[in-house]
């Protein structure tokens, strides 16, 4: 009889184990697009300011600019908008260029982007890899970006 009651807590104990298991199993990948919605919110919000500073600097001397500090200087971007968003102070890629196109005209274009590995640094190392994977395969850039230094895309997002 002992022995019985002794395999019938050695069985429950299983049982929870295995529940908590699946559980967690479901309840990560959700935790994850959360936190990943949450994030990718603050970075977009960055990447629109430093998309309007950019849009002003080229008003004023017709080119965008690829570094920060001009942008800061300039005072069309506070300091701390050059950071990528729970990243640990990483920068924001930031490039400009000017193409010729098919008329002869100089077309000014600029990029900013972070990637995802930046922004959801700290979290499921392995959901990241997949995020990545998924976007390399489907030929699109992994994170999050403005602009583009080979089509003049009108800078937008590659969310929008």
């Amino acid at each position: 009889m002992n022995l019985k009651i002794n395999n019938n807590y050695l069985l429950f104990a299983c049982v929870v184990i295995l529940a908590l298991l699946c559980f967690n199993s479901i309840n990560s990948p959700i935790r994850f697009d959360k936190k990943r919605t949450e994030r990718e919110l603050a970075v977009k919000k960055r990447l629109i300011k430093i998309r309007t500073a950019e849009q002003k600097y080229r008003l004023k001397y017709r080119a965008y600019t690829g570094d920060f500090g001009k942008l800061i200087q300039e005072g069309l971007l506070a300091d701390s908008l050059q950071y990528i968003p729970f990243s640990d102070h990483k920068k924001f890629s930031l490039q400009a260029t000017t193409e010729i196109g098919k008329s002869g005209r100089q077309i000014p274009l600029m990029e900013c982007s972070a990637s995802f590995r930046d922004y959801l640094d700290g979290l499921d190392e392995n959901s990241i890899n997949n995020l990545i994977e998924k976007a390399n395969n489907s030929g699109n850039f992994p994170g999050l970006k403005i602009g583009d230094l080979t089509t003049d895309n009108n800078n937008a997002g590659n969310w929008e």
